[in-house]
């Protein structure tokens, strides 16, 4: 290989990586909103996981109780 092609292939390398940047700086802001919206969404779907478990159901809270109970009376298992 001769010294101007290797120039020409780093050349057209960072021309196209130069591309990629720019066109990743225009999705950018939509990506961002999108994943923050799919954050706060996971967000609240386990913060209701948790407000079920520890006020709504009352198996849950009973056997958690029951499993850090100092009776061994009421141990599970």
């Amino acid at each position: 290989m001769t010294r101007e092609s290797i120039e020409r292939f780093f050349k057209n390398l960072t021309s196209a990586l130069g591309h990629c940047v720019q066109e990743e700086f225009e999705v950018i802001p939509e990506a961002t909103l999108a994943l923050v919206g799919i954050g706060f969404l996971c967000m609240f779907w386990v913060l209701g996981v948790v407000v079920y478990d520890l006020i709504l159901d009352p198996h849950f809270t009973a056997a958690s109780l029951n499993a850090v109970s100092i009776s061994p009376d009421k141990w599970p298992g």
